[in-house]
């Protein structure tokens, strides 16, 4: 009565070594790839991080370029009006000069009642004076709006750059990867 490995059939702790060989290497050959897989993903949400931080910083760029726009659109329809209003009080101007050099109204013939004269003439001055006034307010309000739009745009409404440490936040070396915990490393998906 021999035993059974000694007629052709092998011996059982050689299948069991078999098998403890076979399943180490399954292991060891699933956890490369889970590792891999996991390293490989870990990439990728590097990118997409990063990417998401580039569309957030691209949306507030465009968020504070239109507000530059609102400002340089109310900033300009101010200087547009008061220019004009400049323009205007200027013309009123010369022609009240041109009216009070004259010295009198009826030059071609008879003069009027001394008060006559002396109600024309200080119609004349008070709308030399209103004018000038007017021209001081357009003046003043056009150079206003323009230094507050310099304010505005220099002090409050400014492109968000970001800061070194949000730079550093939002991006990840590769070899953060390897900080992680092992069971970050090799999960199953």
């Amino acid at each position: 009565n021999e035993p059974r490995h000694c007629l052709g059939h092998p011996d059982p702790a050689m299948y069991a070594g078999t098998a403890a060989a076979a399943a180490i290497g399954g292991t060891g050959a699933s956890g490369a790839w889970l590792f891999s897989y996991n390293k490989e993903n870990y990439g990728f949400d590097t990118g997409m991080r990063f990417g998401r931080f580039m569309m957030a910083r691209g949306n507030a760029n465009a968020q504070v370029s239109q507000y530059r726009e609102d400002i340089a659109g109310i900033v300009g329809t101010t200087v547009t009006k008061c220019d004009a209003w400049t323009s205007v009080t200027t013309l009123f101007l010369a022609v009240g000069a041109a009216l009070s050099c004259a010295g009198r109204i009826g030059m071609h013939g008879c003069a009027p009642p001394g008060w006559y004269c002396a109600l024309f003439s200080g119609s004349i001055f008070m709308s030399i004076m209103f004018n000038g006034t007017a021209l001081w307010f357009s003046m003043h309000a056009s150079m206003r709006a323009q230094c507050a739009a310099t304010s505005l745009l220099t002090r409050t409404v400014r492109l968000p750059i970001p800061s070194m440490g949000q730079l550093d936040q939002a991006r990840v070396f590769a070899s953060s990867f390897e900080k992680q915990e092992a069971r970050d490393m090799f999960r199953v998906p």
